[in-house]
């Protein structure tokens, strides 16, 4: 299942919409957390849609219904795009809300104020047919005019490094046989090959989840890598980008970016930041 699916269907989290169904538009946006390199926090938004629920395990999931404050007092992005008139019919505007509240806890955590452009390449992944997004871009920067309301991230940091204690999931629904494998370590996932070689290989998803959302195909047994840190790595050696099997879009282009300067439009137009997330 989607977790899309199940935000909608067993959450009743409804505030996250379908659109496409694969990624393009941005109405299911969310925001995942998860440690970084140097174990603190780390916020990306991810189509909703297209992702896998199981491959959420040991992470955090922020909707549109977390951003609000106590009260129901609205988060500064909210609010500015409230004032700002940035929402009309209204479809879209969580997905928008999403991918602006990720950037904006990025941002107060590294104490940077972006730039309108900068807040365009953030937001290309969301898609608007009534407002237009001048008025979305100038809520986004009256945003960080606002003060910055609380977000407790060394809590959250805490509670992913918890669940790092738990063992890898082995997902077996109805207790029938597994389905879903999230192996940790290299060597947990060769031996899940040599035993499951039935298995599928799962890395991104962004393929694998349109043939669920748009072909109604049953995927089979998966083995998901995403966790496998081996595989997530991308290294610089003499002569060649040594880019793992699991690394995001994100982490490769940023490392060919750096590489060869000239490629950095492509990469600003290749996906969109939750596709390559």
């Amino acid at each position: 299942r989607t977790v899309l699916e199940w935000l909608r269907e067993d959450a009743r989290c409804t505030g996250t919409k379908e659109g496409c169904a694969e990624g393009d538009c941005g109405a299911c946006t969310v925001a995942v957390g998860e440690l970084d390199a140097q174990g603190g926090l780390s916020l990306q938004p991810v189509n909703a849609c297209i992702r896998l629920l199981p491959t959420l395990d040991g992470k955090a999931l922020f909707t549109v219904e977390d951003v609000a404050g106590e009260g129901g007092a609205l988060h500064p992005v909210q609010q500015a795009l409230v004032d700002g008139h940035g929402s009309q019919c209204g479809f879209c505007t969580p997905g928008f809300v999403m991918s602006l509240w990720a950037g904006y806890e990025r941002h107060r955590a590294a104490g940077t104020v972006p730039t309108r452009q900068q807040l365009a390449d953030d937001l290309s992944g969301n898609l608007c047919r009534c407002t237009g997004y001048r008025a979305i871009l100038d809520a986004a920067q009256r945003a960080f005019e606002r003060p910055a309301p609380p977000f407790d991230r060394a809590a959250v940091a805490a509670a992913l490094r918890g669940l790092r204690v738990s063992p890898s999931l082995h997902y077996a629904p109805g207790g029938g046989a597994p389905v879903f494998h999230a192996p940790r370590t290299l060597g947990e996932f060769a031996a899940l090959r040599e035993a499951r070689p039935q298995a599928r290989v799962l890395a991104g998803g962004t393929d694998l989840g349109l043939w669920v959302t748009k072909q109604l195909r049953d995927p089979g047994e998966l083995i998901h890598i995403g966790e496998v840190a081996e595989l997530g790595r991308v290294e610089l050696q003499p002569g060649c980008i040594v880019i793992g099997a699991a690394a995001s879009l994100e982490s490769a282009w940023q490392a060919l970016v750096q590489e060869w300067p000239a490629l950095r439009d492509l990469w600003l137009r290749f996906a969109a930041p939750p596709l390559r997330a």
